[in-house]
Parts: structure tokens; C-alpha cells; sequence
């Protein structure tokens, strides 16, 4: 012990110096780890600050749009309404809502309704995420994720069903399209090539596809045969950047494609296009047309 003492009375100025160093380095080590981590929050803050963010109900994830505040409400509001009704199980109420065009193409009737819709969807109550993902002038496209509503159920999460609902102005009101279904649109434009009328009446959009309403008129004096399905993509539409795209025809039955002379038979085609309403169609082909063995294309524009 006295070894100790003698060597701290003899060092005790070094002794002090190297405590004080050592806790010196301490504490500026603490403040500058204290400004790095205040410095860094500071620089997240700034970046959210500075980072611009849009409320996803009322500006478009791909036309990069923003529609006015008051149609945003008006649409969160309808969607709201909607689930709120089949969640209570008002189902005429929700059917209601419906625009005129979705009842006709998918749910004429309150049953159809019930049966291939609310019955399917809504086996039990359910939450909703909307996101509005494509605006135009006639209408709004929300992409919309349904999920089980947790708290009414208890359930664990699972993958949620993904939609897309349109939003139009019907008759001074606000109507909603389901099940992916976006409008249809009048188009009729016709024309006449060797005895054959082809009239493109109107087209149905969808959310990944196109449906036209073509009626052809057969004066050709013998039987018609409108596509022969020797080529798959003979009949095709085309748009203002002279993409094609290819008739679905192989959903056609080949007796539908027959047209006796003098008759005129209504088809539904379907096309491959996705909803792109930025993008317009300049025309519309028929290839391999068959006339008593003689081949024929019309081509039409819209």
C-alpha cells in the first residue's frame, strides 16, 4: 500500500492529467454522437417536409392528375355508401348506386346483383382501400383493395380482393361501375365493301380488355363465313401509334361467324386492349373474310 501512495505522490500531476484527458474524449464523444443523431433527424424531417405528397383519392397514380376536391368527396362518399349497404345488407340500396351502363352489361336485374356479386364478395363484412388511379374528363377509375373488416370480424388479415371502380355523372347524380367495369361508349360507324355491311355500334371497356358490338349485314348472294380462324389475328384494332391489338377470337363460336345471306347478325369481339383513355383507336380490321371461296378484308376507321 505504501509502494502505492509513494508512486501516486510522486505521478499524482500525470495521474490527473490522463483521468481529465480520458473523460474529456468521453464527453465530446457523447455530443458528437448527440449532433449526428439530432442532425439526421433534422435531415429526415426536412426530406418529408420537402417531399410533395397527394392525398390518393384525389390525384391519379397515372394520369398524374388532380381532380377538384369537391368530386373527390363526392366519390369517397359513393364508394362509402356503397360498402356501407352491402356491409348492412341493404342490397337494393347498393344496387342502386349502380350506373345505368353496369346494370345493363352485368347486372340487369337486383338478383343478378345479389347472386354473382354481393353474394360473392360480401360472405362476410368488409373494409376497403381506395386509390384513385385514372382520371378523365367523363369519368374517375379508383383501384380498390376489399379486405375483411378486422374488427367486426376478428379473422386474421388476408390477401385482399383488388377492383376497380368508375365513378360517372348520371342524370345529375353519381353513379358507381364494379367489377372492373369502366363505360361503354357509342361509336356507330359503318361501311359497305362488296355486298358486306359492317356496323361498329358501340365498345365496352374494362379495366384489362374491350368488348365492340358489331352488327354485319350479308348481300352477297351465298352464304358468309365473317373469319375463316385461319389466322389468329386477322381481325384486330389498331391506335394513333399503330399498335394492334388482337381480337380474342377463339372465345367465338365458328356457327356464330356464319351469316346467311341476307341476314344481319349482331357479334360481340373482344380485344386485348387495357383501359388506356389517353390513347385513341383510329381503326378497326377484318381480315379473312370468306365469300363463297372468295377472301375479302375491310378495314374501317373510327
Amino acid at each position: 500500500m505504501s509502494k502505492v501512495v509513494r508512486w501516486y505522490n510522486k505521478n499524482r500531476k500525470m495521474f490527473w492529467i490522463v483521468i481529465l484527458t480520458i473523460i474529456a474524449v468521453i464527453t465530446l464523444i457523447q455530443a458528437l454522437n448527440n449532433y449526428y443523431k439530432n442532425n439526421t433527424k433534422d435531415e429526415s424531417s426536412s426530406t418529408n417536409i420537402s417531399t410533395t405528397t397527394y392525398n390518393t383519392n384525389n390525384y391519379s397514380i397515372v394520369t398524374q392528375e388532380e381532380i377538384d376536391s369537391d368530386v373527390s368527396d363526392r366519390s369517397d362518399d359513393l364508394i362509402k355508401d356503397f360498402f356501407d349497404y352491402c356491409n348492412s345488407g341493404e342490397i337494393e340500396n347498393a344496387y342502386n348506386l349502380l350506373s345505368t351502363d353496369c346494370k345493363e352489361e352485368l347486372y340487369s336485374t337486383l338478383d343478378d346483383f345479389k347472386q354473382r356479386y354481393y353474394n360473392v364478395v360480401f360472405t362476410e363484412k368488409r373494409s376497403y382501400d381506395s386509390t384513385l388511379w385514372i382520371t378523365t374528363s367523363q369519368r374517375n377509375t379508383y383501384r380498390v383493395e376489399i379486405m375483411a373488416d378486422l374488427l367486426a370480424t376478428g379473422q386474421k388479415e388476408y390477401m385482399p380482393i383488388e377492383e376497380y371502380y368508375t365513378i360517372t355523372y348520371e342524370d345529375g347524380e353519381y353513379k358507381l361501375s364494379i367489377s372492373n367495369y369502366i363505360a361503354k361508349e357509342n361509336i356507330n360507324v359503318s361501311k359497305t365493301q362488296n355486298d358486306v355491311t359492317i356496323n361498329i355500334i358501340s365498345k365496352k371497356i374494362y379495366k384489362d380488355y374491350e368488348t365492340y358490338d358489331i352488327e354485319v349485314e350479308n348481300k352477297t348472294g351465298t352464304n358468309l363465313i365473317f373469319n375463316t380462324k385461319e389466322n389468329t389475328d386477322s381481325i384486330y384494332i389498331q391506335d394513333e401509334n399503330e399498335l394492334k391489338y388482337i381480337a380474342f377470337l377463339n372465345e367465338i363460336p365458328n356457327s356464330e361467324l356464319e351469316i346467311s345471306n341476307g341476314i344481319t347478325k349482331t357479334l360481340e369481339i373482344k380485344f386485348n386492349r387495357g383501359y388506356k383513355p389517353t390513347i385513341n383507336i383510329e381503326k378497326i380490321m377484318f381480315g379473312d373474310i370468306n365469300s363463297n371461296g372468295q377472301k375479302q378484308s375491310i378495314e374501317i376507321e373510327l
